[in-house]
């Protein structure tokens, strides 16, 4: 038997109900991940909430995880024991995800990973890194450009700031507090804006990668440099929609990145990445299975700069 944390409605972070259930078992195209650990997104909050109006429950969510293959058939590929990672495609959405100690993942959707860290370390990587990675590679910056990241204290904005800085290009992060300039500069951020709204400044950019969203887009724009890339990845802002947009407004290009469906040449670009430069963010909460309705609450409430990992028991 496994324990498994389940969502029978939308609810608070006190919705979750543990349930004892059968280990499941592999079939021709799932295999049984055992759950290591996983990261605790602003995903689940807005699916735990009902806001994510695809999903139907009762349903275990969780769109990340890392661990082990626990049972697998013949023709998988994967082999008992292997360390894999899985993210997105459907998990903890359209089947059940990974806020449970085993899930059946199909056999596409998990990934060899070589590199030997600590289970919750690794657990910060597979979504906030591929996202990443996946908005920066829109942009096609080489060595000495100029990136900016609006909310560059989310974990996207913090693993794009690393894996930036590993390419060569100048990071100007962007953060609404004041008193967190000094850990940006501190994980590796080359210059600081407060952001109220608009940003100071006259600086254009090679890249802009907006993780407030909408809120904000006509002002980054604004930012890039004329044959700059705007990438729109995240709606931390909470509004979805420009009113009255205007394209001709649009300076150099603009685009956006979704992890909804994995590449998985770029998952793997992103573990070499990941392995040779030594990448992971801080961990700055960590909880037991049993107490992912608290993590989803440290996640509401922190001003951390890092991730919320919960690790499995076994």
């Amino acid at each position: 038997m496994m324990l498994a944390m389940v969502l029978d409605h939308p609810g608070g972070a006190d919705t979750f109900r543990p349930e004892e259930r059968p280990i499941p078992e592999a079939t021709a195209t799932h295999s049984v991940l055992e759950v290591m650990a996983f990261g605790v997104n602003h995903a689940d909050l807005i699916t735990r909430a009902g806001g994510s109006p695809d999903v139907r429950f009762p349903r275990v969510i969780g769109i990340e995880a890392v661990g082990r293959v626990h049972a697998t058939s013949p023709a998988s590929g994967l082999e008992v024991g292997q360390r894999v990672v899985t993210l997105m495609g459907g998990l903890g959405r359209d089947f059940d995800g990974t806020y449970q100690e085993y899930a059946l993942v199909p056999n596409s959707q998990l990934y060899p990973v070589g590199i030997e860290m600590a289970w919750n370390r690794l657990a910060t990587i597979p979504e906030s890194f591929y996202t990443a990675l996946g908005s920066l590679d829109r942009m096609h910056l080489t060595a000495g450009d100029a990136l900016l990241i609006r909310g560059g204290t989310s974990s996207v904005g913090l693993a794009a700031m690393q894996l930036a800085k590993s390419f060569g290009v100048r990071v100007t992060s962007t953060t609404r507090s004041p008193g967190k300039i000094a850990r940006l500069e501190a994980l590796g951020a080359d210059e600081v804006l407060v952001d109220a709204g608009t940003l100071p400044g006259t600086e254009r950019f090679d890249g802009v990668l907006e993780l407030v969203g909408a809120a904000t887009l006509d002002d980054s724009m604004g930012h890039a440099a004329p044959r700059g890339c705007v990438v729109v990845t995240g709606g931390l802002g909470g509004q979805w929609t420009v009113p009255d947009f205007d394209p001709f407004s649009i300076r150099g290009y603009l685009t956006n990145f979704q992890s909804t469906e994995v590449n998985p040449a770029l998952l793997r670009h992103m573990l070499t990445l990941v392995a040779q430069q030594g990448l992971s963010l801080p961990i700055v909460g960590e909880f037991p299975l049993p107490d992912v309705g608290r993590a989803h609450e440290a996640l509401e409430t922190s001003t951390e700069m890092g991730k919320i990992v919960v690790s499995v028991a076994h």
